[in-house]
Parts: structure tokens; sequence; C-alpha cells
């Protein structure tokens, strides 16, 4: 079944939505809640916890993707379980992710008075779009799907230098794309 009838379902308050989702984007979820989370009971957690945000929020909500909504779902509970249950202490891999990134993005204050979430989101996309695809994949990897450097080098067949080095460039151009968009002010 399509991402558009499952939408179409979840309007017409049909249950059997969530089955369908479920059928579609178990595995995918997994992935994404288990890049973040250790326990496989989190993890399950997690997913109906992003299975019930889904009915609750559509409607009003009526996503372009659904696949892109439920896996931004899962990934927000994910790091919210990570919060909750390690208060201070963060994933070491979580961690080093959120802060190779926060170089080049500026913290949700500054975002918040200046310009809402959703543009900065969008801005990031398109300047992924400008990148060669094997840079914008391994990036992707990173930060989206929480995977460590060593993951990401054995799945391209690079090393972990060439994947940081990677890594490195990509946040360099992202920043430097933020600043000229007017998202940073140095």
């Amino acid at each position: 079944m399509n991402d558009a009838s499952i939408i179409e379902m979840l309007w017409e308050r049909d249950e059997r939505a969530i089955s369908e989702i479920k059928d579609s984007y178990e595995k995918l979820c997994f992935h994404i809640a288990g890049g973040i989370l250790s326990k496989h009971e989190d993890m399950e957690e997690c997913i109906n916890s992003a299975y019930l945000d889904v009915w609750k929020s559509i409607p009003p909500n009526r996503p372009a993707s659904l696949k892109n909504y439920l896996c931004r779902l899962v990934k927000n509970c994910a790091i919210n379980i990570i919060k909750y249950n390690t208060a201070e202490k963060r994933s070491p891999d979580m961690a080093v992710s959120l802060d190779e990134l926060s170089e080049c993005i500026p913290d949700g204050r500054s975002i918040e008075d200046k310009v809402d979430t959703e543009q900065l989101s969008a801005a990031i996309s398109s300047f992924l779009r400008t990148q060669p695809e094997k840079y914008r994949k391994v990036f992707v990897r990173r930060y989206w799907y929480s995977e460590s450097v060593e993951e990401i080098g054995s799945f391209f067949g690079m090393n972990e230098k060439t994947v940081a080095t990677y890594l490195f460039r990509t946040r360099k151009k992202l920043k430097e794309y933020l600043r000229k968009e007017g998202f940073i002010n140095e």
C-alpha cells in the first residue's frame, strides 16, 4: 500500500493504517532507533510511541512524505529516550555525532529568534542536494541514522579516515552555506 492511501486511512480514522505503517516501515524504524538506542525494549517503546504520534497527529497534519514524517518521529523519540534514561550522559556515538554538527548549525534559541526550524531543515536539504552523491549519503548516514564512522566506512568500503574527511568537508561547506543564507551570524 502506498503512503497516500495510508494517510487517507489515517484521515478516516481507520485503525488498519497502523498495521500498514508497520508492514511498510517497521524495519526502517528499527534501523533508525537502533542507531541511537542500545536496548531492544527501548527501541520497541520508541517505535510504538512513534506509531501513536502518527495516529494522534494525522489529522490535522497531512505530511508530504509519510516515510520522512515517521522517521523524524522515531528519531526524536529515540533522542528523548536517551535523554531520559541517561540524563547528563548520552550515548558516546550520539554525543559525538551531535557535537560534530554543532559546529555548523546554530543553537536552537537563536534559530527560533530568527527563523522557523522548518526553514533551517529546508536549507540543509537544499544544501545536501548540491553535494556529490557519496558525500551526501555519508552525511545522512552519520547525522540522520546516527551510524558510526566505522559502520559507514564498512558500508561504503572506505577507511575511517576517508569517512571522517568526507564528514569534515561537508560540515565545513554546510557551515559556509548556512552563513551565506543568513542562518549563522559570525
